[in-house]
C-alpha cells in the first residue's frame, strides 16, 4: 500500500506540473498568438486519463479548462468562444481516445490473467501423489498461445488411478475454454466409473450435447492396484507408449475423437505392468515437432525416447521434454504434452 501511495502521488505531482509549466509559459509569452501552447495540456490530460481512468481525465478536462481561463483573463484572446470550443473539443477527445485505449489494454490483461489461470487448471505443475502409483507430468505451450492439452490423474472409484490426457483440435480461448470443461466433466465422471471405454463414452455424450463445433482426441488409462492391471481406451489419441519397449499399446475397433458421433462404440484394452514398466500418453504436438520440414512423427518420438525408457516418471517427462525440443529447429506448431506413470512396488513386496 505504500509504494501505490507513492506511486499515485508522483504521477499526481508529474500532470500537475506539466499543467502549470503549459499555463506558466503561456502567461510570460509576450503574444497572444503564441495561445497555441494552451493545446499541450492534452498531455496532462492524457497522462490521467490513462493512470485513472475517464472521470479522472474528465476532471483533469475542467482544471485545465480552468487554468485556460485564467490564462485568457490575461491574454485577450480573438473569437474567444471558438477557441475555447476548439480546446474543449481537443481535451475531451483525448480523454475519449486514451480511455479507449485504456480499457482495451485492461481487458487483455485481464483476458491473458484468465487464460494463464485456464491453462494451469488444464495442465498443473504437480500431479496428486496416489498410493502405488509414480506420475509426472510436462507440458510446452506452442507458439499459437494457449490452446486445448489437457490431463488428469485422479483416483479411481473401486480403486487405482485413473489418468486422462486429451487434445481440443483447435487452439486459442474458445479451444482452452472446451478442454476445461471436458476436463471437468471427466473429472467429474471418474468419481463414478473407472471403465475407460465407458468414461470417455459419458464425455462424449456431453461434448454433443454442448454441440461444439470442435473435436476432443483422448486416451483414458485405469491401472489397478490389486492387480497392476493396466485398462485403456483411445479416442482418436495417439497410442500410449509400453516402456521400456516403446512399442505402441494395442486398439481395438474405432477410435473416432469426442465430438464425431453422438455415440461412440470405444474398447477398453487390458495388460499388467511390472514395477520395470511404464506407460507415456502423449498429445499429437509432441510427434509433429519438425526439423527441416520434417515431423518428428511417432516411430521418431519412440526411438529419440527410447534411452530414457527405465527412468523415474519426473525424470523421464523432464529428459523428454528437452530431447523433443532439441531435436526440433523451429517453433512448436503444436502444445507438447507429456504424461508418464510407473507402477510402485510396494514396501517389502
Amino acid at each position: 500500500m505504500p509504494g501505490y501511495r507513492a506511486t499515485v502521488l508522483s504521477h499526481a505531482a508529474l500532470a500537475a506540473a506539466l499543467a502549470l509549466a503549459v499555463f506558466v509559459i503561456w502567461l510570460t509569452t509576450a503574444s497572444h498568438v503564441n495561445a497555441g501552447v494552451t493545446y499541450f495540456y492534452v498531455v496532462p490530460i492524457g497522462l490521467v486519463t490513462w493512470w485513472w481512468g475517464r472521470p479522472a481525465g474528465v476532471a483533469a478536462v475542467l482544471i485545465c479548462t480552468v487554468l485556460y481561463l485564467l490564462g485568457a483573463a490575461v491574454h485577450t484572446i480573438p473569437h474567444f468562444g471558438v477557441a475555447l470550443a476548439l480546446r474543449l473539443a481537443a481535451f475531451t477527445g483525448v480523454v475519449f481516445v486514451v480511455s479507449l485505449l485504456r480499457d482495451r489494454v485492461v481487458a487483455l490483461e485481464h483476458s491473458a490473467e484468465d487464460l494463464e489461470a485456464i491453462t494451469a487448471a488444464l495442465t498443473p505443475a504437480a500431479l496428486p501423489r496416489l498410493s502405488g502409483i509414480d506420475a509426472s507430468a510436462a507440458f510446452v505451450a506452442s507458439d499459437h498461445g494457449v490452446s486445448g492439452d489437457f490431463y488428469l490423474l485422479t483416483s479411481a472409484p473401486g480403486g487405482g488411478a485413473i489418468a486422462v490426457v486429451g487434445d481440443v483440435t483447435g487452439h486459442g480461448p474458445e479451444a482452452a475454454r472446451l478442454a476445461t470443461f471436458v476436463r471437468a466433466r471427466v473429472a467429474a465422471l471418474a468419481a463414478h466409473t473407472s471403465d475407460p471405454a465407458e468414461l470417455l463414452s459419458l464425455a462424449n455424450a456431453a461434448l454433443v450435447e454442448r454441440s461444439s463445433a470442435e473435436l476432443v482426441t483422448a486416451t483414458c488409462l485405469h491401472f489397478g492396484l490389486e492387480d497392476a492391471r493396466l485398462t485403456w481406451a483411445v479416442a482418436g489419441h495417439p497410442r500410449p507408449l509400453r516402456l521400456p519397449g516403446m512399442e505402441e499399446l494395442p486398439v481395438a475397433g474405432r477410435t473416432l475423437p469426442l465430438g464425431a458421433a453422438r455415440r461412440l462404440e470405444l474398447v477398453n484394452g487390458e495388460t499388467s505392468l511390472t514395477p520395470e514398466e511404464a506407460v507415456l500418453v502423449y498429445t499429437d504436438g509432441a510427434a509433429d515437432v519438425r526439423r527441416d520440414g520434417v515431423a518428428l512423427g511417432a516411430a521418431g518420438l519412440a526411438d529419440l525416447l527410447s534411452p530414457l525408457s527405465d527412468l523415474p516418471s519426473r525424470e523421464l517427462v523432464r529428459r523428454a521434454e528437452e530431447a523433443i525440443l532439441e531435436w526440433a529447429d523451429g517453433p512448436l506448431r503444436d502444445d507438447l504434452c507429456l504424461l508418464a506413470m510407473r507402477p510402485v512396488a510396494a514396501a517389502g513386496g
